[in-house]
């Protein structure tokens, strides 16, 4: 099982939006086995997925799990920790080390039952990001093209350096990603800069047609991406079938995650609307899969339009 840590010091980069969808996106185009666990104790990630209805949400939250040694049950292949304000009590335990240790049991403990753990972190650099990247086989840093975000960001690898360092020496880097970019004024000349100055650690777009890496990814600001978010849905999923672009746009970063991580490519699960609760749910027969002869993560694109 990959885990992967999304985490920054700064707030309103987006990582709440990247586990979700990411984690929609692996569940449901790739068929993947899903754990997200939601270290913030605003739980944003947490209820979006829970109040889905097409994540189970565990009866364990997150600072349970870390304060009290508490264990997780595989009840669902799509089951969110949720976070709850015990979080705010874990310097209570007065070891960083035994709430290090609980979360890794626990993931350990079902590292059999799921193809990936999300982990969504919190903005702060307390005991929480600190157990995160010690259990995490990647990480990932997001952050927004402006200045205090960038300032956040030399923080938070020179932190997961001296885990890697010290205690998770497996510990792989997947680059920077720029989150809720807007390509105009004051952004627009940062992101150029950053190409410049900090192009060699930010993540590469991969392209499975010609399987390469070309250029780097970028989250754009749209007004879909909240959208989704505030309704509680895939990016990609659509009422009518049309297409959505923003989620063709978004898929090219999913799709660079996944060839990084090497995860399994499965069959992707069908999901509809639920016409008396008007909340989502899994179709029990799985889509078929696309050409057999295209690569696997070619399949995963041309799938975006399909469930």
């Amino acid at each position: 099982m990959k885990v992967l840590s999304i985490l920054n010091e700064k707030g309103g980069v987006g990582k709440s939006f990247i586990a979700t969808q990411f984690a929609y996106f692996c569940r449901y185009k790739l068929g993947n086995r899903v754990l997200v666990i939601d270290l913030d104790q605003q739980g944003n990630s947490g209820d979006i997925l829970s109040a889905s209805g097409l994540c189970q949400a565990s009866s364990v939250y997150s600072g349970e799990i870390m304060k009290e040694g508490r264990t997780i049950e595989p009840t669902s292949e799509f089951l969110v920790i949720k976070g709850d304000d015990s979080l705010l009590e874990l310097s209570d335990v007065g070891d960083d080390g035994v709430v290090t240790y609980n979360l890794s049991v626990a993931i350990t403990n079902v590292q059999n039952d799921f193809d990936i753990c999300i982990i969504d972190c919190p903005p702060s650099a307390d005991v929480r990001q600190f157990a995160a990247l010690s259990v995490a086989t990647d990480y990932l840093v997001p952050f927004q093209v402006k200045a205090e975000s960038i300032a956040g960001v030399d923080k938070t690898l020179s932190r997961a350096t001296v885990i890697k360092d010290s205690i998770n020496p497996d510990l792989n880097f997947l680059g920077l990603l720029m989150s809720l970019v807007r390509m105009q004024g004051i952004q627009k000349s940062n992101y150029e800069a950053l190409l410049k100055t900090m192009g060699h650690i930010l993540l590469k777009r991969y392209d499975p047609k010609t399987k390469t890496e070309s250029g780097v990814c970028c989250i754009t600001d749209r007004s879909e991406y909240a959208a989704a978010q505030q309704m509680k849905r895939p990016v990609f999923f659509s009422e009518n079938g049309q297409t959505r672009k923003e989620a063709l746009e978004v898929a090219r970063v999913w799709i660079t995650l996944i060839h990084q991580l090497g995860l399994p490519i499965k069959k992707p699960i069908k999901i509809e609307k639920d016409p008396q609760t008007g909340k989502l749910r899994e179709v029990s027969t799985p889509i078929e899969q696309a050409k057999p002869t295209a690569s696997a993560e070619e399949n995963v694109q041309e799938q975006v339009t399909n469930a």
